[in-house]
């Protein structure tokens, strides 16, 4: 029996080398009892079927041959399978049978405890090495696992996973019936166009509970995509959502009942349009500070819009054409929220996984498309609706 008060007989010691040797140890404790068990289950489920051990009257096993299909088997040693889970490295033994007609040997019972001829990496290990790829790279994913646990998957098993994670997510069907969406894109180095592609992100926010005096708020990831922007209207529509607040990079009338532009990438854009109307620096001051007050500072809608239209009026006289169009595009779009009670007037919820997306994409590479919107969706996943 181990003892809970082991006596220590060096004259000095380190609690990390403790903590060292008591792993390794812990590892082959764990792999000893699980060598044990799986091995004494085998054996109860061969007895079940073939009866004792040197019995001369062989029973009819509940399983066939895979080449006859006989039903006498005799017992036929074992073999051992290499299996890799979070608790490092297993030499599993699986128990053999052998055909009393035509001599085929194979092992009966290895998809009932879990050893498919193509599983050789425990899930688990699988998923805790995907959710570090979803923040690290593939490789030093697999360099801190390793370091870790001394074990690890291929970058390749990790990338077929996510994969496969992603196209379960995407099976899933999503339904915003009622609520306000929240959508934004940004651009990712992937694909053969030299910008990249454009990856859309639609998400619900709502006002969560007070964590340390401090309010969160409660996210759920309606889909993360890279299709044309026909298709991202397409989706956006079938959500049946109550309305959608989006940055202006497309026109989205029709997708909902209540269209709300982001009031901050408003005036955000306006410094490029200004700049595209050939204005200096130090003049987009006065603009942008004016359009901040009417968008942010009106005391009732009725008010921004009469402020708003004469400020794009004021524009258009100026012959500030890029800058009018850019605003009067956007005229009937400004006081949805307020009108309709949205909790938030702009894709503030949104900002964070934007950027969480542009931190994991941007890292020197060109992705392929598939291959960034699957690690993207996986990660954006995890972060908003969990495991």
């Amino acid at each position: 029996m181990l003892s809970a008060t082991p006596k220590v007989q060096e004259k000095t010691i380190h609690v990390n080398t403790l903590c060292e040797s008591i792993h390794h140890q812990r590892t082959e404790l764990l792999n000893t009892v699980l060598n044990n068990f799986v091995l004494s289950h085998q054996e109860y489920l061969i007895d079940q079927n073939l009866g004792p051990r040197y019995q001369r009257n062989r029973l009819c096993a509940s399983f066939s041959c895979p080449c006859c299909s006989e039903h006498r088997f005799i017992r036929k040693g074992r073999r051992y399978r290499l299996y890799k889970s979070v608790i490092g490295k297993s030499v599993i033994p699986i128990l053999q049978v052998q055909c009393c007609s035509c001599g085929h040997r194979f092992c009966p019972f290895k998809e009932t405890v879990g050893l498919y001829f193509t599983e050789r990496i425990s899930q688990t290990l699988k998923q805790r090495q995907m959710e570090l790829t979803c923040h690290l790279s593939y490789k030093k994913a697999r360099k801190f696992l390793r370091s870790c646990l001394d074990v690890s998957s291929s970058t390749t098993t990790i990338r077929k996973e996510i994969d496969r994670q992603a196209e379960q997510i995407r099976s899933k069907p999503v339904n915003a019936y009622g609520e306000i969406v929240y959508s934004d894109s940004t651009k990712v180095k992937a694909g053969s166009k030299e910008r990249g592609v454009s990856v859309h992100l639609a998400i619900t926010a709502s006002s969560g509970k007070t964590i340390g005096n401090r309010p969160s708020m409660k996210k759920r990831l309606l889909f993360l995509r890279t299709d044309t922007g026909s298709r991202i209207k397409k989706t956006l529509k079938s959500l049946n959502a109550r309305g959608i607040v989006h940055d202006g990079d497309m026109v989205l009338t029709g997708c909902a009942p209540f269209i709300q532009r982001c009031l901050w990438h408003l005036v955000h854009q306006l410094k490029h349009f200004l700049y595209l109307d050939g204005m200096p620096l130090k003049e987009k001051e006065p603009y942008v500070k004016e359009l901040i007050d009417i968008l942010f500072r009106s005391r009732t809608t009725q008010i921004m819009k009469e402020r708003y239209g004469a400020f794009i009026e004021n524009l258009r006289i100026q012959n500030l054409q890029n800058s009018f169009v850019h605003l009067i595009n956007a005229q009937n779009e400004i006081t949805a929220s307020r009108e309709n009670g949205f909790p938030y007037h702009t894709t503030s919820p949104v900002e964070r996984e934007m950027r969480e997306i542009n931190r994991r994409a941007d890292i020197g590479v060109r992705w392929s498309v598939a291959g960034v919107e699957n690690l993207l969706l996986v990660k954006t996943h995890l972060m908003l609706n969990g495991p």
